[in-house]
């Protein structure tokens, strides 16, 4: 690793799925070319915590990377339909559109709603990991992702928008269809056509399913996000149509539960590997609120973001020019040693670890509260799992934008 130039760790920065531990090649970056410029892919790579604050907290020099910039600048990468479907979302929206659009949607996050969900994500924390206590006994392996991360995910995105239990399972599958992997090097062009094709009629299918969902609770409100953001306002007569709200809903669903599991599965792996820390807030639940922001720091899923600048700006030495793109990688910049001491290591009881796992700025994670949540009853639950521990190597997620396992085994008892 010592002898990689920057191109070099660039190239495996920016390959999904090209390597397990990518932090080692982030540190590399930050040691020698934090601000990397790419004059062929035109592109500006910013590895440091100073810099990617810098770019997120500044929403009219850094836009997002949006529809309109991608037919001005690369008009011959047209999205997919359902690419485009994901693309009308919040995550990708600059002001005007994005302060209407989030405004009307943090209806949905109120701290009242949040507060009402903090029993039934204990209730689910407790049952999700007294299965795996049994499942992963006796020294059998069992995997964290199939019996903890993906269902609690599922249960909480699902209650959180009022997607009813028995409907979760299917738009799950549908989701999977709707964001497929990338394609592997070298596979077959018509495989790559059916698999957009499956996605574009999935994305449409979730579409459907949330404009409908919003229908019904004009009709009838229940007490979740979809109903918080289809009532009516008498201080704010503006509201999302059904089809503004089905396609609000299919990312935040999405991301939420790919986010959210996969931040757990971290979480899992880093005190499965650190023995010390796990016992730490093994044996005093009142620590899971320093030790799931460190969980977020640490093992944080949204590792790259991405921005353009709308005009040009410099970064050190480095020249940026105006439409070009800027790519933060923000879960090296939550390891930064100029802002975190010993940032490579994961330290429950670390005095101050505000980060950047959940974004800053105007595009600050909706869920950011839901999320700690969630990440923190899990820890204040670590009791249940004093023995947890790898039984297997980790299988991890192939993509640029979230770093998470797919499959993770553990066991739950130490070997006698």
């Amino acid at each position: 690793m010592g002898d990689l130039e920057a191109e070099d760790v660039v190239r495996f920065v920016l390959a999904p799925g090209a390597v397990d531990d990518p932090f080692a090649y982030y540190r590399r970056l930050r040691d020698i070319a934090p601000v990397y410029r790419s004059e062929k892919l035109d592109m500006t790579l910013l590895s440091r915590h100073a810099d990617c604050l810098r770019v997120l907290t500044d929403a009219r020099t850094f836009p997002v990377v949006d529809a309109a910039w991608i037919r001005a600048r690369q008009p011959h990468r047209a999205p997919s339909s359902s690419q485009e479907q994901f693309m009308s979302s919040l995550f990708f929206q600059n002001p005007p559109a994005h302060t209407r659009l989030r405004r009307l949607l943090a209806r949905g996050f109120s701290t009242r709603q949040l507060l009402a969900l903090r029993e039934p994500v204990r209730e689910e924390v407790t049952r999700v990991l007294d299965r795996l206590a049994e499942a992963g006994s006796g020294g059998r392996a069992a995997d964290f992702q199939e019996l903890v991360a993906v269902p609690l995910a599922l249960r909480v995105l699902g209650g959180l928008l009022g997607v009813p239990v028995e409907d979760q399972a299917r738009i799950w599958e549908l989701l999977l269809r709707a964001i497929p992997a990338p394609p592997a090097p070298g596979t077959d062009p018509v495989v790559i056509a059916e698999t957009m094709r499956r996605a574009d009629v999935a994305s449409a299918e979730l579409v459907d399913y949330f404009s409908q969902l919003g229908t019904a609770r004009r009709k009838d409100p229940q007490g979740d996000l979809i109903s918080a953001c289809t009532a009516d306002h008498a201080d704010d007569l503006d509201r999302l149509t059904d089809r503004e709200l089905g396609l609000a809903m299919l990312p935040i669903f999405g991301s939420g539960i790919t986010t959210l599991s996969d931040t757990l599965g971290n979480a899992a792996h880093a005190f499965a590997t650190n023995p010390g820390q796990l016992a730490r807030v093994a044996g005093d639940p009142a620590a899971a609120t320093a030790a799931a922001a460190e969980v977020l720091r640490f093992g944080g899923t949204y590792h790259i973001a991405r921005r353009y600048a709308s005009q040009a700006v410099r970064f050190d030495d480095v020249e940026v020019p105006e439409g070009s793109v800027v790519v933060m990688l923000l879960s090296s910049a939550n390891r930064d040693a100029t802002r975190y001491a010993d940032g490579d290591t994961f330290t429950v009881d670390r005095p101050e670890v505000a980060t950047l796992a959940l974004g800053a700025g105007i595009h600050h994670c909706l869920g950011a509260a839901l999320a700690r949540l969630v990440v923190e009853e899990f820890c204040a639950a670590l009791h249940r799992l004093p023995a947890l521990r790898l039984a297997g190597n980790p299988v991890w997620r192939p993509s640029l934008l979230f770093f998470g396992p797919v499959a993770l085994p553990v066991s739950t008892s130490l070997p006698a």
